[in-house]
């Protein structure tokens, strides 16, 4: 199962927000451009290894499958609200989870509901659920979400409060940010991954990241989440390469114009419909403008959690910026998404929109990395 269009159009066009026009006569009528989106197509085999295997992403659904709680190796499925934890102890614990299961899962119920709710409250209501339930990158983008949907867009991302199902707990490491990986499953669509975040040993949580899984995908199994999952604070451990290191190679791919050398990685058809629509949409608009786009990491976003085989998971958060240099004697239409932050329905000069785009990324100790979520979301935009 592929992205829906629906979500494709905003995820994969939030840079594709101008439509072109020529000659020097401001237009009767103003026009959203979002039109100008890749459409879902089969997956590719270029320099992403862009592989998918046509699945919806559920595999993760069994929360001893995910979690490694099942000390004896056995399927042991959890009810709602149930810890999938035996109480079992077949070997020496290697650590301890920063809260325990049950607090974990209590927590991430409440934040998942707080975060559905902030979607259908009205905008003082919904101001005041984004403060209490995110933080960093996530808040800003829910922010930029709740303004988006005044002049009718929606977001990517729809948080259900169904389905919750922790799959990892940091293990107790005397530093923070302490961190819970979680899964959602919507009742239709693919599952959503979510990232909590405690700045304080685990006293308070906030949603500090979340992204569609993509199809064909699955989480590895982490470590019990009793005993708590390491995390990567330094260095690269024995990863084939260091997170930081596969941020730099996403930005070879998705950075516009491309690189001539395409990093082996696999993006799950996610690389190569971000290159089809920006190379779209620079060619829309050539003859009145030139078109840039260039990825670098948010500050502070560069989170990874050790798996149990070794491998591990990232999520980065990469800001967007894409700039439109318009020619002399032209101009560009800008459609509600545009000139909500910017103020402005024409574009004479330049224009820069910007986007939060949020990553899952799986760093092996042999093999090639890969995608497992992804998520846009357009947050600001400037230009005269």
């Amino acid at each position: 199962m592929k992205l829906s269009h629906a979500a494709l159009s905003l995820a994969l066009t939030s840079s594709l927000l101008l439509a072109a026009c020529s000659g020097s006569d401001e237009p009767e009528e103003t026009t959203d451009a979002t039109s100008a989106t890749a459409e879902d197509s089969a997956p590719t085999t270029d320099g992403d290894s862009a592989e998918a295997t046509g699945d919806s992403a559920t595999s993760t659904g069994d929360a001893a499958t995910s979690t490694g709680d099942a000390g004896d190796g056995a399927t042991a499925t959890a009810g709602p609200g149930e810890s999938a934890d035996d109480g079992k102890i077949t070997a020496p614990a290697d650590g301890v989870g920063v809260i325990s299961v049950e607090e974990a899962e209590e927590i991430a119920a409440t934040l998942l509901k707080q975060a559905a709710d902030s979607q259908n409250a009205e905008p003082e209501e919904a101001a005041e659920l984004n403060e209490a339930t995110f933080v960093g990158s996530e808040l800003r983008s829910a922010i930029a979400a709740t303004e988006l949907r005044e002049v009718g867009l929606q977001p990517v991302i729809d948080y259900h409060p169904y389905g919750v199902n922790v799959l990892s707990i940091s293990r107790e490491d005397g530093e923070s940010p302490a961190y819970m990986v979680v899964q959602t499953v919507p009742e239709s669509g693919l599952p959503e991954l979510h990232l909590l975040v405690s700045e304080d040993d685990g006293a308070n949580w906030l949603i500090g990241w979340s992204a569609p899984m993509l199809a064909g995908t699955e989480v590895p199994t982490f470590d019990p989440r009793s005993e708590g999952s390491p995390v990567m604070r330094e260095g690269k451990g024995d990863l084939n390469m260091s997170p930081s290191q596969a941020v730099d190679r996403l930005f070879q791919i998705l950075d516009f114009p491309f690189d001539e050398e395409r990093p082996d990685f696999r993006t799950m058809d996610y690389g190569p419909q971000v290159r089809d629509a920006v190379e779209a949409q620079a060619a829309a608009v050539a003859d009145q403008a030139t078109l840039t786009q260039e990825h670098n990491l948010r500050t502070g976003t560069l989170r990874t959690i050790e798996l149990a085989d070794g491998s591990a998971l990232t999520f980065p958060v990469l800001l967007r910026t894409n700039t439109f240099d318009v020619k002399s004697g032209t101009y560009l239409e800008a459609p509600p998404a545009f000139a909500h932050f910017a103020g402005e329905d024409i574009i004479n000069n330049s224009a820069t929109i910007m986007t939060d785009v949020f990553l899952a990324v799986h760093i092996k100790t042999d093999g090639t990395p890969v995608v497992l979520a992804a998520r846009e979301q357009v947050v600001g935009a400037s230009g005269s």
